[in-house]
């Protein structure tokens, strides 16, 4: 399954060049959201109002404080809807290819 055709999920995860090696970089899901909504232009009250969640709820997940995995399906597949990604993402860990 592709996020990018089901989800419009288009998030490209932080990269980093190490002896001219590309590395992709682990970021906590608290780190993707964050970094998506800023890619999206938007802020956290904007995100909270779409999702139908609280301020300070949406607030906590993007802190770290608490994880949206753990959150409700309703929370956090509308969180995910709003910031275009795919829930997978935080739920099953990507594949990692060895070299």
């Amino acid at each position: 399954m592709s996020w990018e055709n089901n989800y419009r999920d288009n998030y490209q995860p932080l990269t980093q060049e190490i002896n001219g090696q590309i590395y992709e970089c682990v970021e906590l899901s608290h780190h993707i959201l964050q970094n998506r909504r800023k890619e999206l232009g938007l802020t956290q009250q904007q995100v909270a109002n779409a999702a139908d969640i609280q301020l300070r709820q949406y607030q906590r997940f993007e802190s770290g404080e608490r994880d949206i995995a753990g959150s409700s399906m309703r929370i956090g597949l509308s969180v995910c809807s709003v910031l275009q990604l795919d829930p997978y993402r935080f739920v099953y860990p990507k594949e990692v290819k060895s070299p």
